[in-house]
């Protein structure tokens, strides 16, 4: 899923970059909840064999106005911790909702224990949820669990 970076939002706004029309419109339409072909289908381009679509997307990659959602890093394969899936939670969240979580914050922040945690999972959830974004909701729901000792 292809996401906009700081910069990216920025150049959304600034124009700095010189982007063509199709770089322009791939980077407004990136909001990390799409993988590549909901891009372009989201431009009515069709998905497969577009390479002045893949060199754009490339093009926004190389700039670092776009990036291409990697799964959280952990220390090791298999490892637990409160403070692991907490990290997790808020950074994915934070990302998910492309900062527009000021409501979650002090739960974030005052979950300090295994039940914070699952109370400030369950409020992310839903706000996920009210914003449409139902996989996200349900992959980021997975992954904080699988870190929960």
């Amino acid at each position: 899923m292809a996401f906009k970076t700081s910069a990216g939002r920025a150049e959304v706004v600034r124009r700095a970059h010189r982007l063509t029309p199709l770089e322009r419109a791939v980077l407004i339409v990136a909001d990390g909840r799409q993988d590549f072909a909901g891009l372009l289908a989201a431009l009515g381009r069709a998905a497969s064999g577009d390479i002045e679509a893949a060199a754009a997307l490339t093009r926004l990659i190389e700039l670092g106005l776009l990036d291409i959602e990697r799964p959280a890093p952990v220390a090791s394969a298999g490892r637990k911790s409160l403070a692991l899936a907490r990290l997790y939670l808020i950074e994915s969240v934070e990302r998910a909702l492309r900062g527009q979580t000021d409501a979650l914050k002090p739960l974030l922040r005052d979950a300090t224990d295994e039940a914070g945690v699952r109370r400030a999972l369950l409020a992310c959830e839903k706000a996920l949820l009210d914003a449409g974004a139902a996989r996200q909701a349900s992959l980021i729901r997975a992954r904080c669990l699988e870190l929960l000792p």
